[in-house]
């Protein structure tokens, strides 16, 4: 089973949220923004429409990021823009090839180890705010710029868009997410819009984290979780560790080098 959704952001306008509905989407991904705060001129309109038409939704952040902090912050901003709505569906990284050339402009050479610590450090933060991260790639920049253990750690939105696309049948590297087209047409929407369809029922494991939460049950073991990540995150800062094999045991060998390491003298 699936749902049929749509992602849209100021470049589709004033959009018609009623004849959205209408003609059978089920959810929408929304830009709340991108960069360092900026929001998305139609984020507020279109939030509040689909939560008075009880159409569930998420969101995603454009990242320019080219550190961890500079990530962070980005995720502090998108969660901070939802705030007052209740999502059904993830916090999404939106990391692409005008990211990267971005960050190229700034000196900043995107390697894979980067890409992949700008989607944990996102993440991680989005994770720590209490929402549900997700990270959007392409086949390409799957293979490219982020490592593999990204898609085990985080949901995957896939952005791969197949001349006829078969969507009762999840792709392989897809996480739960599949963007299939960038040319859909839908009521209510001028122009071209993306087309969407979730492989898991967001809003059931969203709400039974929320009250998971709310109840303490699990509360602990997601808060190790979640610093877990973020510990190495800054083990590989620090040039500690390589954050590999995170479940391995340490040998005493290994935690003299680390600790020789933390203490400077690298």
């Amino acid at each position: 089973m699936y749902k049929k959704g749509i992602d849209v952001s100021k470049w589709q306008g004033e959009i018609d949220w009623e004849r959205v509905k209408a003609a059978g989407v089920e959810f929408a991904m929304l830009r709340a923004g991108y960069g360092q705060g900026k929001a998305d001129a139609q984020f507020e309109r279109n939030a509040s429409e689909c939560a008075r038409l009880d159409i569930p939704f998420g969101v995603y952040w454009f990242s320019y990021a080219y550190t961890p902090d500079m990530a962070r912050r980005e995720a502090r901003y998108c969660v901070e823009a939802a705030a007052k709505f209740d999502l059904g569906y993830p916090v999404a990284f939106d990391f692409e090839y005008d990211s990267v050339d971005y960050a190229e402009e700034q000196g900043v050479t995107v390697t894979k180890e980067l890409a992949s610590s700008l989607a944990r450090a996102f993440c991680s933060e989005v994770e720590a705010l209490g929402r549900y991260p997700m990270v959007y790639a392409n086949p390409n920049y799957l293979a490219a710029y982020f490592d593999a253990d990204i898609p085990r750690e985080y949901d995957i939105w896939l952005a791969k868009w197949p001349r006829d696309p078969d969507i009762a049948v999840e792709p392989a590297q897809s996480g739960g997410m599949w963007q299939y087209s960038s040319g859909g047409s839908v009521p209510g929407i001028a122009g071209r819009v993306d087309l969407n369809a979730a492989y898991k029922d967001y809003p059931a494991l969203i709400a039974a984290r929320e009250g998971a939460e709310d109840a303490g049950g699990a509360e602990d073991a997601d808060g190790f979780e979640r610093e877990a990540r973020r510990a190495r995150e800054w083990v590989m800062e620090q040039g500690i560790s390589d954050g590999t094999r995170p479940e391995a045991f340490v040998t005493r060998q290994e935690l003299w080098v680390m600790l020789y390491r933390l203490e400077g003298y690298k």
